[in-house]
């Protein structure tokens, strides 16, 4: 049984190179037709697992409109934004649709798709005074923040480890049809 579209969001965060083995398969195992879109920064900083993302799904991670790649995603039936950094939440909490990643995302909010995104945070952003408004304001949107144990976290420290995958997927639900 098929739960539907499930696009995954991916930035420039450490946890990223986790996508490949911990996410997906798991998302694929639960019944979501997986669609990877990634941040141009994320792409050149974790070329590896984005290759280790198409080899997985058989297709393209999208970093840009059909235009540029020859064909249009299915619409999602739910947005998985993880692992997510400070500029990516600060810029979609402002509305800033800049970026490919950052226009999608503002579409599927304004679409009422249900979104979860996971910070992946450095503690001296997480201190930065936008950041907790950041949250509110995706919160009020109706985004679901899944916060690990281990965010924000130091440099180094090794929260990708204790990555909430699971959790961040137990709470995505398809979009009412």
């Amino acid at each position: 049984m098929s739960l539907g579209v499930l696009y995954v969001v991916v930035t420039a965060a450490g946890a990223t190179r986790q996508v490949p083995a911990r996410l997906l398969p798991l998302a694929v195992e639960r019944g979501w037709e997986v669609h990877v879109l990634a941040t141009d920064q994320a792409v050149s900083s974790f070329p590896e697992a984005m290759e280790q993302i198409e080899e997985f799904l058989g297709r393209p991670v999208r970093t840009d409109f059909h235009t540029a790649v020859g064909y249009s995603l299915p619409d999602p039936d739910a947005v998985i934004v993880a692992p997510a950094t400070y500029n990516t939440l600060t810029k979609w909490a402002l509305g800033i649709a800049d970026t490919y990643v950052l226009t999608r995302l503002a579409e599927q909010v304004g679409r009422n798709i249900p979104i979860t995104a996971g910070p992946y945070i450095n503690v001296k952003f997480a201190d930065h005074p936008t950041y907790q408004g950041s949250l509110a304001i995706l919160k009020e949107w109706g985004v679901n923040i899944v916060i690990g144990p281990r965010e924000p976290h130091e440099s180094g420290d090794g929260a990708a480890d204790d990555f909430p995958w699971e959790t961040i997927l137990d709470t995505v639900t398809p979009a009412s049809t």
